[in-house]
């Protein structure tokens, strides 16, 4: 009976990933209580389960040293937890997914699709709708006061166009997302192919990936297009030189649907002025956010100059950046208006965040932690299709070269079910691929 429920809520709090930030963690919460009253549970020994461990002992560490130097001020607790400390408790979706039972695998990877498809589907539609879907359902129940309406892009003759962020919040944290499954329609379509399906499937899945790429280039966040072309680029890799699946002539092939893709969005590029909004910043042409990240890293850098070992501290960065913005401003006064209107509510970096707040040595192990998922999908213990599916997770390192994904719970969350999702092979001692 515990498994069936744990099952259900594990099942919700996945699929709602891409509903709502806050039922996906309410699902959470359930699976992960009724997954401790399970009898039967995957063991926790993979060197993924180690360094994860490693990683969040260092931030209580750093969270008791910053305690110690308050002079034992139970406030600075409640601060680092009311910040970046908070999303701890998101580690429990990489633990949850531990509870399925091997014969259940098959269903879990289902439950990945079904979400993928409803942040596709989700994401096709906000493309056309003035106001944001979150508010459609929100305004059912409540009364909402954020902003209701989506970015305009322009028109497609006469269809107005607008920026797709599905039913989140923010573009960025929707490219998030995008970042994680794009690769896995790739791979998917790549495989209807390789295995010689119905020609039914490989239309679908090739309608699929069209459906994706059209949500993703609209949305536009080039830091999670960044993350996909690393996430994609790494599975051909795998592809070519450890499977050794792809021939010359299905290269040849790959390359004629990539010149096709070029060329319509070349003419939708020369044609429209809606797609030529959105391509110009791929290609050069600069947004209005960009050059404001070298100054949130220009005043960051001090702050882990003098904080290497313990880092500032959870919850202080926004009074600690206050600090160093303003000397930076001393030092450079031609420059002070870009360092006062600069966003700071994060380092737009997740390593130079990550080893502000909590110091040199959780940089290291965030960097370790990435090695480590390189490792565990070049080991060739997994599965194919399962490595098709986790991709994005390297995608996701190189993301967070230009935004702070690991302080977005949205994205974050569906992070660490995915991590689980490929723990659970790194944890078995089978080398069998299973069927799917």
């Amino acid at each position: 009976m515990y498994y069936r429920i744990y099952r259900s809520f594990l099942t919700l709090s996945i699929i709602s990933c891409a509903l709502s930030v806050s039922l996906s963690q309410l699902f959470l919460l359930l699976s992960f209580v009724f997954f401790l009253f399970l009898p039967k549970k995957t063991k926790f020994t993979s060197n993924l389960v180690k360094i994860i461990f490693l990683f969040y002992a260092w931030q209580i560490v750093t969270v008791l040293y910053h305690f110690s130097a308050s002079g034992f001020d139970f406030n600075s607790i409640k601060h680092a937890f009311r910040d970046e400390m908070k999303d701890i408790f998101l580690v429990t979706a990489f633990v949850s997914v531990h509870g399925i039972k091997p014969e259940d695998r098959k269903y879990l990877y289902k439950v990945f699709f079904v979400f993928a498809l409803v942040i596709v589907f989700t994401g096709f539609v906000s493309i056309f709708s003035m106001t944001r879907l979150s508010r459609l359902i929100s305004d059912l129940y409540k009364t909402s006061t954020s902003w209701p309406y989506q970015h305009h892009y322009g028109k497609i003759t006469n269809i107005n166009i607008y920026l797709p962020i599905g039913l989140m919040n923010t573009h960025l944290t929707f490219g998030g997302l995008l970042a994680f499954i794009f690769p896995g329609f790739i791979f998917r379509l790549y495989d209807s192919w390789y295995e010689k399906e119905t020609l039914s499937k490989i239309v679908i899945n090739a309608i699929l990936l069209l459906l994706v790429s059209i949500v993703f280039l609209f949305n536009n966040a080039r830091s999670s297009l960044l993350g996909a072309l690393v996430s994609t680029i790494f599975g051909i890799y795998i592809l070519v030189f450890i499977d050794k699946d792809i021939s010359k002539k299905m290269l040849k092939r790959i390359g004629i649907f990539i010149l096709v893709i070029v060329v319509l969005i070349f003419t939708g590029y020369k044609t429209t002025n809606a797609v030529k909004r959105v391509v110009d910043p791929l290609f050069g042409g600069e947004k209005h956010t960009d050059s404001g990240r070298t100054f949130i890293w220009d005043s960051t850098f001090p702050l882990i100059e003098k904080n290497l070992i313990f880092g500032i501290g959870s919850g202080n960065y926004q009074k600690e950046i206050e600090i160093s913005r303003k000397e930076k401003e001393k030092e450079n006064k031609e420059l002070g208006f870009f360092y006062e209107v600069t966003q700071r509510g994060h380092a737009h970096n997740d390593y130079f965040h990550l080893t502000a707040i909590f110091g040199g040595p959780q940089g290291i192990l965030y960097l370790v932690l990435f090695a480590t998922i390189l490792y565990t999908l070049l080991a060739g213990n997994v599965p194919k299709k399962i490595r098709f599916m986790t991709y994005g997770l390297v995608g996701f390192f190189f993301s967070g070269l230009l935004q702070c994904y690991f302080q977005d719970d949205e994205v974050l969350i569906v992070f660490y079910f995915l991590l689980g999702y490929l723990n659970l092979y790194a944890e078995s001692e089978k080398n069998t691929t299973e069927l799917i």
